[in-house]
């Protein structure tokens, strides 16, 4: 890598006056600030939408090769081995991909593989912080292959849609849970973006509470097409990573859009606000027990299409069910979760009448297999929506 030959001379050029000049602080700060790391999971049937992005992400900002900051892709597209490279630009303005690792094949949808990669890049790239994009298939805490075997749809749509299938990754029919994703992040991280459908739900920020700070999902489907990142790269490398205004770009990127394109919720979570939140509404299950088991979920804003109706508006659910009282705690504490949200009036085919930027799984009593499944989330476990 061009980075490490340089600093290997650096060293070897100016050792006498490092063993002079360094005090202790300095040999305790990291080489790096921030090492942003794209993970594109993407052997699967959107794999040249990934091919895609990758091209788009060139054509905007890339770190100085001199710079303290670090862009990492790992991508594993169809028809080709995984790797990991990191791009930066010299001081004439050329883009460079330093090989950082070439991997035999692999399958990218294995908890064991992203570890693997991210323990890598912390020997590698010793930084202050870190944040994480994950790309692929999501459908946010149903079991492994839920939203693909059930309901008899094919579920992967022809551009514009979203491709659909899978918890968190899919590659040769493998996927991962989400508390199989939690399990395979080593060590905090900054922030955690999903460029991937159905991850804004509250099983999955809490579950991932402990391992980031802020996390950025969306409730619903995200298009095929993604983030733009030729656009959105730059605000992660500001002072303090700029999520509102990644946020914002990819808003803007779909708001300005017409007919079925013109399609996006996206929100901002800070993670430490969660366990007062789950608090306050397990106080509300434990007073509404009787109305969760009871309530006509028809009337509650849906997030999803086809059928697949696991995913609602959390605050249009607990406004159904608490009291007046109640529900001006949990908004007050959802506001402190939920730091920036947005949605455009459609998201393909569903109007956003009720958007308080986050899903919830609501109880159904005529689905043992799943409400069984759901009670060993962690959201569940605090709030006891389902006993």
């Amino acid at each position: 890598m061009r980075r490490v030959r340089n600093i290997v001379f650096v060293i070897a050029i100016g050792l006498f006056s490092t063993i002079v000049s360094c005090t202790k602080e300095n040999d305790d700060q990291p080489e790096f600030r921030r090492v942003v790391i794209l993970y594109f999971a993407a052997n699967n049937n959107l794999s040249s939408y990934a091919a895609n992005n990758i091209d788009n992400l060139k054509q905007g900002f890339l770190p100085e090769e001199e710079s303290r900051n670090i862009l990492l892709v790992y991508s594993h597209l169809t028809g080709s081995l995984p790797k990991l490279l990191r791009l930066y630009k010299d001081e004439t303005g050329k883009i460079h991909e330093d090989v950082v690792a070439n991997y035999e094949n692999q399958n990218s949808a294995s908890p064991e593989v992203l570890k693997g990669m991210l323990d890598k890049v912390k020997i590698i790239f010793p930084a202050e912080e870190y944040g994480l994009i994950l790309w692929s298939h999501g459908t946010g805490w149903l079991p492994k292959g839920y939203y693909a075997n059930t309901s008899g749809f094919n579920v992967f749509m022809p551009d514009p849609y979203a491709g659909l299938v899978k918890s968190f990754a899919e590659d040769s029919g493998e996927e991962m849970e989400i508390t199989e994703l939690k399990a395979a992040i080593p060590y905090n991280l900054s922030f955690i973006i999903f460029d991937c459908c159905f991850m804004g739900g509250i099983e999955t920020i809490f579950e991932l509470k402990d391992k980031c700070d802020y996390i950025v999902a969306s409730p619903t489907e995200i298009l095929a097409t993604g983030f733009p990142y030729d656009e959105i790269i730059r605000p992660l490398f500001e002072n303090t990573a700029d999520l509102t205004e990644a946020c914002q770009l990819y808003y803007d990127y779909y708001n300005n859009m017409n007919g079925i394109y013109k399609s996006a919720t996206i929100s901002i979570y800070q993670t430490d606000k969660l366990q007062k939140l789950a608090e306050t509404c397990k106080t509300i299950f434990n007073n509404n027990r009787s109305k969760i088991s009871t309530l006509n979920i028809s009337t509650i804003q849906p997030y999803y299409r086809m059928n697949k109706h696991w995913f609602y508006d959390m605050g249009d659910f607990i406004e159904s069910i608490a009291s007046p009282a109640e529900y001006t705690t949990f908004k007050a504490a959802l506001e402190e979760v939920v730091v920036d949200k947005w949605t455009t009036p459609y998201f393909i085919d569903i109007k956003i009448d009720s958007y308080s930027g986050v899903s919830t799984y609501i109880q159904n009593p005529a689905n043992a297999y799943l409400d069984n499944f759901y009670k060993g989330y962690n959201w569940n476990i605090q709030t006891e929506m389902i006993k």
